[in-house]
């Protein structure tokens, strides 16, 4: 099964160091009932840099935005600079911002419970969103190595994605063949996330689901378009260090 989702990677191969602006939209199911819809924007900013935003919207019940600026480096790497994070689920509301300062090579977050942090960042340290994004780069090359250091509030740590399987999915675009992306089972952890991507949009997620303390949260795709560099601008202020 690896050896042959391996040579299907192959086939699909790109420019790994370009980004194509786009929107994707979705319907957004919360245990089994569509409840909402999201959407999921690339922006280019110029020089090599990006803007990746998502939006989940089920009304009253949840809703989530978060933001992820970032360059490429001449390697082709992701770079993050600043991740910001605002959820609300039900009566809770939770806002995390994160900041990259790699010349001082330290990572700040700031959350409304722990308020403002510093950990010592390791090489090549992603957020939640550059993450998807770097692993979609990775995702086109042979054997890909699917791991990375992740900052979210509590500070730095490993996380490993590995491809499980292929499936074509009956979507809102028509049959699409994908790829099965997930993390390896983690007995202490409450959330779990499966990604399913189709390498003939350069392994856009087309489905992704996410296990949250037994709360099934389920985004298939209705729509996407590509942008051009006009159309994915975006006039949203880049955050700013946290003081």
């Amino acid at each position: 099964m690896l050896m042959a989702c391996c040579c299907w990677l192959s086939a699909y191969a790109l420019d790994n160091t370009s980004l194509q602006p786009y929107r994707a939209d979705y319907t957004l199911s919360i245990s089994g009932q569509v409840m909402g819809k999201a959407y999921r924007q690339l922006h280019a900013l110029g020089k090599g840099e990006y803007r990746f935003e998502t939006d989940a919207d089920a009304g009253m019940i949840a809703h989530a935005h978060e933001v992820s600026e970032f360059s490429v480096n001449d390697q082709g790497r992701l770079v993050a600079d600043s991740y910001h994070l605002q959820r609300q689920l039900l009566f809770s509301h939770r806002q995390t911002d994160l900041v990259f300062l790699w010349k001082q090579n330290l990572l700040q977050t700031q959350t409304e419970r722990d308020g403002q942090q510093s950990f010592p960042l390791l090489p090549g340290t992603l957020d939640k969103l550059s993450l998807e994004v770097q692993m979609r780069l990775d995702l086109q090359k042979s054997n890909p190595d699917l791991s990375y250091p992740l900052a979210d509030a509590d500070g730095i740590k490993p996380y490993r994605y590995i491809i499980s399987g292929n499936e074509t999915l009956d979507t809102a675009l028509g049959k699409m063949n994908t790829l099965k992306v997930e993390r390896p089972h983690d007995p202490s952890s409450a959330r779990s996330t499966t990604f399913w991507v189709a390498p003939s949009l350069g392994f856009l997620p087309v489905q992704v689901e996410q296990i949250e303390h037994g709360t099934i949260f389920l985004l298939r795709i209705t729509h996407y378009e590509a942008l051009n560099n006009t159309q994915g601008a975006s006039n949203t202020p880049t955050p700013s260090p946290l003081h």
